[in-house]
């Protein structure tokens, strides 16, 4: 999820950087709205205020990320299909989660697209771990209104997100126990996790958030920055 100051403007920036970009819908009661970046079931979110008094009504962290740096990567997401049974599981009291949250977003067109949250910490903002997804919407359904595409500038698909921690070592029971994914290397001051094809890199530093994306090309992976200024 990378956010944005004005996400029409954004849009324009995006696309003249090679991306396809559609129109995602507002989120019901939330003052945000977003559009996609398809690759397949992964995608980029570009995400934006458009009522701060209705965001700040749940919380005001994303504007005031907008307010502080301008914008940038901000959050990630993992899907699951047993998001009930992952709340039931998990044990790090240091990202405690609640019951999973109910979403929805209406697409221009009218088609409503529904899921639900599951919010470690409390919020999904600028934290070392991702929220997690479970569509009501079938996968089919969703990629039937909002097509992959595309994308000139040859980029394919979501490949890795690294994110800083002051402690390797804690955040790997909340990745490996509580999120499920497989450790692929570990040392004193970084750990590399796999989730099918995504990798997750564990590093240390003084921030505790996501730092750097890596998008797929067809001759491998590829640092992705946001522009900035959008």
């Amino acid at each position: 999820m990378i956010a944005v100051q004005n996400l029409d403007a954004a849009m324009e920036v995006y696309r003249g950087i090679g991306f396809a970009v559609t129109a995602g819908g507002k989120h019901t009661g939330r003052g945000t709205h977003n559009a996609i970046v398809r690759f397949g079931l992964d995608y980029l979110e570009l995400l934006a205020v458009y009522d701060e008094v209705e965001e700040r009504a749940h919380g005001g962290e994303l504007s005031d990320f907008l307010r502080d740096s301008g914008g940038g990567l901000v959050a990630f997401a993992v899907a699951t299909a047993q998001i009930d049974e992952l709340a039931a599981r998990w044990t790090s009291s240091f990202a405690p989660v609640g019951a999973p949250e109910a979403m929805e977003r209406i697409r221009p067109d009218g088609y409503r697209l529904s899921w639900r949250l599951l919010i470690p910490g409390g919020s999904p903002w600028h934290r070392p771990w991702p929220f997690v997804i479970q569509w009501d919407t079938p996968d089919a359904d969703r990629l039937a209104h909002d097509a992959p595409a595309s994308h000139p500038n040859g980029f394919s698909g979501v490949a890795g997100v690294t994110v800083a921690t002051k402690s390797v070592e804690r955040l790997l029971q909340l990745y490996s126990q509580d999120l499920g994914l497989e450790v692929r290397s570990q040392t004193a001051d970084e750990a590399v996790l796999g989730l099918g094809a995504l990798t997750v890199r564990l590093s240390t530093g003084p921030a505790e958030r996501p730092t750097a994306l890596e998008l797929r090309t067809a001759e491998g992976t590829a640092p992705f920055v946001p522009p900035p200024g959008v």
